[in-house]
């Protein structure tokens, strides 16, 4: 039976039903929320409430200041919502993330926003917040210098412990990604480069030490392991690389949707400080 032929299961979002990929759960008082991100505009999220799974009901759906920017990535721990905003082309702006009170589910209140805009940074794409009071983003930053455009998101931490001041504790790049890393910039695919950037940051509530980072194109293209050391308490340190299995020469022919899902990355996250770059892939 297609799916739109089940009555009373579906909703059409007011027209906007273009998820995107944030989505999160919240239980409050016996009643269950869902929280969606938009793929795009106009669109920015929507809340429901799915008490009733087979009559969901739309409670709050908030809009885009503009059609240059996207928010399809959010997450929720505990009380807070954490919104992702990318922008179309570097310097545009609202770009990085916003931080919601959900104190009353149904109406979140903006409280907070943490500026990542600058002249080579689109903004955030992805952001995890599961658990603890770090979120996890793959962004641009202001002071972010990528050696190529394509390369210009990479993952960032950020302390949500005083959600009205959100503040960086972390970041880590591809070695050769940023300039003055010291290392030198990865080797490209003539076909398929979608940029060695980060696509996703995961954190499992049972592991909260360690992250899994999918990072489209870079494990594709330098497969086995890579290591590198930072100095600081709240600094990833790299463990693991998979490389993409999808043809019998490493990415020669994978499209970018393959790579990242592929190339997950474990990182260890011990406790926080600004890292500093110590060391180069072997």
């Amino acid at each position: 039976m297609p799916w739109d032929a089940v009555p009373g299961r579906r909703h059409d979002l007011g027209g906007h039903g273009n998820c995107g990929e944030g989505i999160a759960l919240l239980e409050r008082g016996g009643r269950r929320y869902l929280y969606l991100a938009h793929e795009r505009g106009p669109a920015n999220f929507s809340v429901l409430d799915v008490t009733d799974p087979t009559a969901p009901q739309l409670l709050t759906q908030t809009m885009l200041p503009h059609g240059s920017v996207r928010s399809n990535s959010l997450a929720v721990s505990g009380e807070l919502l954490v919104v992702a905003y990318q922008v179309e082309r570097p310097g545009e702006r609202p770009a990085g993330i916003e931080v919601y009170d959900l104190s009353r589910p149904a109406e979140p209140r903006p409280i907070s926003f943490l500026d990542l805009s600058g002249p080579h940074s689109r903004g955030t794409h992805w952001v995890g917040f599961t658990v603890g009071t770090h979120a996890y983003l793959s962004t641009g930053t202001p002071d972010s210098r990528p050696t190529n455009p394509l390369d210009d998101q990479f993952p960032v931490i950020v302390d949500l412990a005083q959600p009205d001041r959100p503040a960086e504790v972390g970041r880590w790049w591809l070695p050769g990604t940023q300039h003055g890393d010291g290392s030198p910039p990865p080797v490209r695919h003539e076909v398929f480069d979608a940029g060695f950037r980060a696509h996703n940051i995961n954190v499992c509530a049972g592991r909260p030490d360690r992250a899994y980072v999918g990072y489209l194109d870079a494990a594709c293209r330098h497969p086995g392991h890579q290591r590198c050391r930072f100095s600081g308490e709240w600094c990833p340190a790299l463990t693991t690389t998979r490389r993409c299995r999808a043809s019998p020469t490493p990415c020669c022919r994978c499209r970018a949707a393959t790579c990242w899902r592929s190339a997950t990355r474990a990182f260890t996250t011990p406790p926080p400080t600004t890292p500093s770059w110590s060391g180069s892939p072997t």
